[in-house]
């Protein structure tokens, strides 16, 4: 069985390959300021999001797949219905640690990771985290 917040949100911080699901070019977004702030921290930061080829000159992939064996963990900042999706088709033998972004999760992703065994945060955002390191 996964490990859910507390202990595990700090394993997850010292992790430092991280995939962002929702980057964007827009500085507005929490997207973007998720896929900065981890970069700014010194974490190598892979952007997912299929709308989108380049942020700030570099590669964004379309879906998780091409990059799952350089990650050890997932940032999602989409809507659960699409995180929900994109579980669906994740083992934790190919990564374990997910981060669920305020507004990115429901009920039934959690179900969905709890019943897979993820390591999980959610309900914490990883932006305030690494204000607080």
């Amino acid at each position: 069985m996964g490990k859910i917040n507390g202990q595990v949100k700090e394993e997850m911080l010292d992790k430092k390959n991280w995939a962002v699901v929702g980057v964007s070019p827009n500085e507005e977004k929490f997207g973007f300021k998720v896929y900065d702030t981890l970069k700014n921290h010194k974490y190598n930061v892979y952007g997912v999001n299929p709308r989108y080829d380049e942020v700030r000159g570099e590669k964004i992939y379309n879906e998780l797949e091409p990059i799952l064996d350089k990650v050890e963990c997932i940032n999602f900042v989409v809507n659960p219905k699409i995180t929900y999706e994109m579980m669906e088709n994740l083992d934790p033998s190919q990564v374990e640690y997910l981060w669920f972004q305020p507004g990115a999760y429901d009920d039934k992703v959690l179900e969905l990771g709890k019943n897979k065994g993820f390591h999980m945060v959610y309900g914490s955002c990883v932006l305030v985290e690494l204000g607080n390191r």
